[in-house]
């Protein structure tokens, strides 16, 4: 025996590939899957038979799937499966720790929001004990799977399989009295079975991300009145209705937009609860009825081609793809920024230069989008300037459990606060334009899970999302001049007792004095002063 063959046969021990396979699922199965099980529990009765024979199944049937998979890839070749094996470790230490941290759940819209996140956002979700996920749970595990020899069993992995997948059925056939509870809770669970939920749904994300990219073109606008005006719609970011003064929340967090004389449409839903998709949502004219793999061209898109001057200007990700005169990146404004640029660390840094841009001839309609920051999390205290520190003490770690709820809220109102200044501004500069009707909405994406149901954030699925993270403000105000025009009897748009997504498109539209084939008056909240006055 040569030396190098005693010092690989010192530090690696040769393994039965079925042993291997055996013991790595089953560990699978029991140290990344407890808040699957925790799920489970929270909707049996742990006292009843049947809630242990739902556990015993579920258990099985995460054991039979990984080591079906991972055997059909050690037929092939072990160092393949060593590998894989090696990457879910990973990959399941950092799901594990985002669900133990945050609550979430690992749908398709979720991983929809991972692929999503720029760097900004990523590394605000990052803390210290996700190294620990990582090192207990995957570098560990994986050096001793790197120090195994797997041996060339091709026939006994076959007959393994083949038991186990002849087990596995007669165990679930066994208990077909569970199938009903698995089938009905089974959108819950998947999203928490690891490494199946972040996998399958990627897949999935990554299907629906090929759909057509031809826009269908929306049919031509015609103008019902033909005065010069400006709309800006500002869309927020995890912004939840119950924290804001305006619906009736105790602290004053909306001192500016009630000076203002903003109104609150009550009672308005979002279409879902991430970015991507309530975008999708409410830049469509059929909303949240828009059916699946079908692309229309989105409202910027649709008005730049109308003949409306649109301005994009974005502090978020999450964007559909769009087609509009200026597409403005907060990192290409504050270029421009000589004196003073702290203030341009936040959302303020939209409106730099934009009372200007507005001032400037050109096309007698104006479209401007600001897609803000706004609350996202974790660090909420970092959404605003220390000056905003209104609410005290407050949450400074991304590990929100360790915060008690108050400094949580604290940090969150502030963050509100915030936003509220910043609209504020908005106002001020739409009132400083003379000789145009003036129109502002602001709607946020969604809301927000603050430890309530222990969720925290958003992206929950729509059939579990709590009620904080689908109640949003939907708040506009409207000029003087607008009010005139539009023979605005008060400062009461609509009247409608509930609202959603769905009337974004159809209510700048109305602002901007347009209509189409496509645009329906009844989600337009400025329709009832839609006819100009007559003289």
């Amino acid at each position: 025996m040569s030396s190098s063959e005693v010092t690989r046969g010192a530090s690696a021990r040769t393994c039965h590939p079925v042993a291997f396979l055996l013991v790595y699922s089953l560990a699978t199965a029991a140290l990344f899957q407890r808040p699957l099980y925790t799920l489970a529990l929270s909707r049996l009765d742990a006292f009843d038979t049947s809630a242990v024979l739902a556990l015993s199944t579920l258990f099985v049937l995460q054991f039979v799937l990984t080591f079906v998979s991972l055997a059909l890839v050690a037929m092939a070749s072990g160092r393949l499966a060593k590998a894989l094996c090696i990457a879910l470790l990973f990959g399941n230490a950092i799901a594990l720790y985002f669900i133990d941290s945050y609550g979430v759940v690992l749908d398709r819209s979720m991983m929809g929001n991972a692929f999503n996140t720029n760097v900004a956002e990523a590394s605000s979700l990052l803390h210290p004990k996700l190294l620990l996920y990582v090192v207990g749970f995957a570098v560990i595990p994986s050096v001793l799977i790197l120090r195994t020899q797997l041996v060339r069993k091709t026939r006994g992995l076959l007959i393994s399989l083949i038991v186990t997948c002849v087990l596995g059925t007669s165990w679930t056939y066994a208990n077909a009295k569970s199938w009903l509870w698995l089938d009905h809770n089974f959108s819950a669970l998947g999203g928490l079975m690891l490494p199946w939920s972040y996998v399958v749904n990627s897949v999935r994300y990554a299907q629906a991300a090929r759909a057509p990219s031809q826009e269908t073109l929306l049919p031509p606008a015609r103008v019902t009145d033909p005065a010069k005006s400006v709309v800006v719609l500002v869309i927020g970011e995890s912004a939840r209705a119950h924290n804001f003064s305006l619906y009736g929340y105790p602290r004053d967090t909306n001192p500016a937009l009630a000076k203002a004389g903003a109104t609150a449409m009550p009672n308005t839903r979002a279409c879902t609860t991430y970015t991507t998709g309530s975008l999708r949502c409410m830049l469509s004219h059929l909303g949240a009825s828009t059916p699946s793999g079908t692309l229309y061209e989105p409202l910027p898109t649709y008005l730049q081609r109308q003949g409306v001057d649109v301005t994009w200007r974005s502090n978020n990700a999450g964007e559909p793809a769009i087609k509009v005169a200026r597409y403005e990146k907060a990192s290409d404004l504050r270029k421009g920024c000589h004196a003073d640029c702290a203030r341009l660390d936040h959302d303020e840094v939209l409106l730099e230069g934009l009372e200007q841009q507005l001032r400037s001839p050109g096309a007698r309609k104006h479209l401007v989008v600001l897609h803000t920051s706004g609350s996202h999390g974790p660090l909420y205290a970092k959404k605003y300037p220390p000056a905003f520190e209104l609410f005290k003490p407050t949450c400074q770690t991304v590990d929100l459990q360790k915060c008690t709820s108050g400094e949580l809220v604290n940090a969150y109102d502030n963050s509100i606060a915030y936003t509220d200044y910043f609209l504020g501004r908005v106002i001020s500069m739409l009132k400083s334009i003379e000789g145009t009707e003036a129109v502002m909405v602001y709607v946020s994406d969604h809301g927000e899970s603050l430890g309530e149901y222990g969720l925290y954030l958003h992206g929950t699925p729509d059939l579990m999302a709590p009620d904080v993270q689908k109640d949003i403000p939907f708040i506009v105000w409207t000029s003087d001049l607008f009010k005139l025009n539009r023979q605005v009897a008060d400062k009461t748009p609509g009247g409608r007792g509930a609202y959603s997504h769905d009337a974004v498109f159809h209510s700048v539209m109305g602002a901007l004095g347009l209509e189409s084939a496509v645009y329906r008056r009844e989600l337009d909240v400025f329709a009832s002063s839609n006819e100009k006055k007559e003289p």
